[in-house]
């Protein structure tokens, strides 16, 4: 089981079980799946970073991107942009995004 997984616009996916955070490929992440962290899938926001200190992923908005580099940019190892997609493809990957992360 995986801990965490990117998904993205393509349809293709990176975990912890492919490698680190760092090494996910950096454009077209749509959403987050982190069932080992708690059910949450994070998809509203504009960035998502690892968090080495917590072992996760967190998420925040354009404008506080600085504000969290500032404060915690010697503990993430990994940030990444979020993307918009048409709603139909999006409902069909949080469709596979739920069901993968029960």
């Amino acid at each position: 089981m995986f801990r965490w997984r990117l998904y993205y616009e393509d349809g293709s996916t990176y975990s912890d079980t492919d490698g680190p955070p760092h090494e996910s490929p950096p454009w077209g992440v749509v959403v987050l799946g982190q069932p080992a962290v708690d059910p949450i899938v994070m998809v509203n926001s504009d960035y998502l970073m690892y968090r080495e200190d917590l072992g996760e992923w967190t998420e925040c908005g354009h404008d506080g991107l600085l504000d969290h580099i500032v404060h915690y940019g010697h503990v993430i190892s990994c940030v990444r942009p979020t993307r918009w997609i048409p709603t139909k493809r999006f409902k069909d990957i949080w469709k596979r995004v739920r069901d993968e992360c029960k």
